[in-house]
């Protein structure tokens, strides 16, 4: 007997943006774990990923661990569903991170969990590039070495035998039926006459792809809305195209993150087994309940029991590298799986994942299209970011050309250098050549007076030791003339930060009824997984380690 493959996809797309007002840019990369491995595809791989893991395992570790705190700042009692995708929020910040200094980027680094001084500012910016690069990238050499992906048999039946007379279904050949698409784009919309530093534009272009366009916010404000409204619709395929209604006459500079996701599911769900299943959101003996179409397949799936949570947990795998992972406690309620994210940190997801192992599963998954739209400003502003949106206190002049150099600038002759010529790290080298050293700005000196000064250069400004106390003193960037061009406002801060999700789980297609039937008999699943209440879910890249989406799903209406 042989039936059709049907083709059963997820679809995620996600639009961050943010308003700076007084921009605009985009990326991509990734990484995963060692062990020892025989085959000389196995060693292959082991010596590409040993080559970077440990500081790009670091980066990515900080995506999941950051989706952690966001999670526990955006608990709502009323919320259906606070789903929302960690690497689009990791790249819309991280290019914050890289225009930024002063408050501003301690904060930063701290919400992002980057700073314990592990990694310097050059390791953070090339770990996210290379992180968003592989994301997005379909090389064989990028295969994962996730542990249970090495042993994907369940030894359920006579495998050899039974294929005989149930092979396994083909491939799907429709054009459209790609088997795993992640699309990332950053967009930078900044005001006409806007001057970006040329470090900044390079290194944006450069680590995260980013993309500017020039627009007039004050004179057509409407027709800018339009634009990058019309650019969001493009870049997810029209899930997501009314991310912004207004802008406001102080803004200089828009960042849009956008994430697209698409994937075959890498077994199919059996579309004529999908009927009506109860759904209880307030657990089994609660109220509220109700009827949700509900997928089924059975199959080989990675499978945990975190006996000391009460958790069980499954891997539903797509294909090339992507799984959903359902984290579902045992008489599941909204308030087991909000505990859950205390729980979740990277280290605790990896460890899950590393002793999963394959088994026999019947899974029943509700049908899925949730949304979620949400302010990431008062989420961030809980978890101590809080220079970034003052109009006093915000340092993101790194952003902006600036008058700051004495000579017009010398270029570098590698623009990742620039990642290490900052004010910051200027001072560190001070401190540890003279403990004793009192920071002494100077203004309008060039890199050469600078150095025979016995200073350091970092970014335009030159750091000297004092002599004394009384030699010290601190500088004030507020004044328009610190700024080439003529930049509208004396301040440069972030006004807003938006974050939209939407998502669809289903199956469509069709499949051969008998067959069907007759497969579902002749499997006895070692495990039962009828997912009817609430979950916490993660859709993970295996290569990278980034979670693509991250969110407790109390409705799946």
């Amino acid at each position: 007997m042989r039936f059709t493959r049907s083709t059963q996809w997820v679809l995620v797309v996600v639009a961050t943006l943010l308003t700076i007002a007084s921009g605009q840019i985009s990326s991509v990369v990734r990484q995963p774990p060692s062990q020892q491995y025989s085959s000389p595809q196995q060693q292959q791989q082991a010596a590409r990923q040993q080559k970077y893991s440990g500081n790009i395992n670091l980066v990515s570790d900080s995506v999941t661990n950051l989706a952690q705190r966001i999670a526990r700042a955006i608990s709502n009692q009323k919320s259906k569903t606070e789903i929302f995708s960690p690497v689009s929020i990791a790249g819309a910040l991280s290019l914050l991170l890289l225009g930024s200094g002063g408050q501003t980027q301690k904060e930063l680094l701290k919400v992002m969990g980057l700073d314990t001084g592990a990694l310097s500012f050059q390791d953070i910016h090339l770990g996210f590039g290379r992180l968003f690069q592989d994301l997005v990238s379909n090389e064989p050499s990028l295969e994962p070495l996730v542990t249970w992906r090495q042993n994907d048999k369940c030894n359920r039946f006579d495998e050899e035998e039974d294929d005989e007379d149930y092979p396994l279904p083909p491939a799907a050949n429709s054009a459209n039926d790609t088997q795993v698409e992640i699309h990332l784009a950053n967009g930078i919309f900044a005001q006409d006459g806007t001057a970006f530093d040329d470090r900044y534009n390079a290194l944006a272009k450069k680590l995260y792809k980013s993309e500017l366009q020039y627009l007039d916010f004050v004179g057509s404000e409407s027709k800018s809305v339009r634009t990058i409204n019309g650019w969001v619709y493009n870049q997810t395929r029209g899930r997501i195209g009314d991310i912004l209604s207004n802008i406001s006459p102080e803004t200089i500079l828009l960042i849009v993150n956008t994430l697209y996701f698409r994937g075959l599911w890498e077994e199919p769900f059996l579309n004529l087994a999908t009927r009506p299943r109860r759904f209880f959101p307030n657990g089994p003996d609660g109220p509220g309940s109700f009827d949700v179409p509900t997928m089924a397949k059975s199959g080989c799936m990675p499978y945990y029991l975190w006996k000391e949570e009460n958790v069980r947990v499954l891997g539903v795998p797509y294909q090339q590298n992507v799984t959903m992972y359902i984290f579902f406690p045992n008489d599941s309620t909204r308030a087991r799986v909000t505990a859950l994210h205390e729980k979740l940190s990277a280290q605790t997801v990896n460890e899950i994942v590393t002793k999963m192992t394959m088994k026999s599963v019947s899974l029943l998954l509700p049908q899925m299209h949730v949304s979620n739209a949400f302010s990431l400003k008062s989420a961030f502003q809980q978890m101590g970011l809080y220079a970034l949106f003052d109009r006093e206190t915000a340092d993101l002049y790194h952003l902006l050309t600036s008058k700051r150099r004495g000579d017009g600038g010398e270029e570098l002759e590698d623009i990742f250098e620039a990642l290490e010529d900052t004010k910051e790290n200027a001072i560190q080298y001070l401190m540890k050549q003279n403990p004793n050293c009192v920071v002494l700005e100077k203004q309008g000196v060039d890199r050469v007076t600078c150095l025979k000064d016995s200073c350091r250069l970092g970014g335009d400004v030159c750091v000297c030791c004092a002599d004394s106390d009384d030699d010290f003193r601190r500088r004030r960037r507020d004044t328009a003339t610190d700024y080439g061009g003529d930049q509208a406002n004396s301040t440069i801060y972030v006004t807003e930060m938006l974050h939209k999700v939407d998502l669809v789980v289903n199956e469509r297609g069709t499949e051969g009824g008998a067959a069907t039937a007759t497969l579902i008999d002749r499997i006895s699943s070692q495990i039962t997984f009828l997912v009817n209440g609430p979950f916490l879910m993660i859709i993970r890249e295996e290569t990278t380690r980034l979670p693509l989406f991250y969110g407790s799903i109390f409705s799946p209406k």
